[in-house]
């Protein structure tokens, strides 16, 4: 396993310990003298992210979408770069780190997924406040036909901005071509993550639930809309065809 997949792997399983730490109830009568215990430093992890979570929601949010966002990229890159050494029987190739794509992937999550996903759950919420089957298939559902669909267009739109080929015809050309396969495989994904998050996951905690999900969604959007990006810049006058990406509920 790579590097930058080791240290994914970590930052996942130190965020959930964290979050599985926050839920687990401390009897009333157990008193613990100070300085007489080690408090786990996962739970502590956890505990100072959730304060930030109340004190700074969005900025909080935000940053955690960007970075996961950018460690995507960072393995997308990576699993590109490994398809391309074994499809065309190369060997000793040197990967070449796009940090100016890792970049434009972090600012997807900076500036518009943390913000977007913090005050999406909060409207939806608030329309389905319930934690029933129905009500939590209602907000599911609602994810696929609205939040999902505009994150995915906008993520197309990003990504051929980055690579200098945005125009309305790619654009539309890229929806058309790419959007329903995007929204097939979504649907297939997403609903399952939305019924654990609704149904399970504290309110404060379901866009970095949320986040952690996307991480192999994006993945998949990055290959998709990266491949089809290159393929646009090498024909000339786009005039029908190609590509894809996330939902988030």
């Amino acid at each position: 396993m790579a590097m930058p997949q080791r240290k994914v792997v970590l930052l996942l399983f130190i965020i959930i310990n964290g979050i599985c730490g926050l839920h687990i109830p401390q009897s009333p009568s157990r008193t613990v003298p100070r300085g007489g215990a080690i408090s786990p430093p996962i739970s502590s992890l956890a505990r100072a992210y959730g304060e930030l979570i109340l004190t700074n929601p969005i900025i909080t949010k935000s940053i955690t979408a960007g970075s996961i966002f950018a460690l995507s990229d960072v393995t997308a890159q990576a699993l590109e770069n490994k398809l391309k050494v074994k499809k065309e029987e190369i060997r000793n190739v040197i990967w070449k780190w796009k940090r100016g794509r890792t970049a434009t992937n972090f600012l997807i999550g900076l500036c518009y997924f943390g913000p977007a996903a913090h005050f999406w759950y909060g409207w939806v919420f608030s329309i389905l406040p319930s934690r029933s089957l129905p009500s939590t298939l209602g907000k599911a559902a609602l994810g696929q036909v609205i939040f999902g669909p505009l994150f995915n267009i906008l993520f197309f739109a990003v990504i051929l901005f980055q690579s200098s080929t945005l125009t309305p015809s790619n654009l539309a050309h890229k929806i058309k071509v790419d959007l329903p396969g995007v929204l097939k495989s979504g649907a297939m994904f997403w609903p399952v993550v939305d019924i654990i998050s609704y149904r399970f996951v504290a309110v404060k905690w379901i866009p970095l639930f949320i986040n952690l999900m996307s991480f192999v969604w994006t993945i998949y959007l990055s290959l998709v809309a990266n491949n089809n990006s290159n393929s646009n810049s090498n024909k000339q006058p786009l005039s029908s065809p190609p590509p894809n990406i996330p939902a988030v509920e």
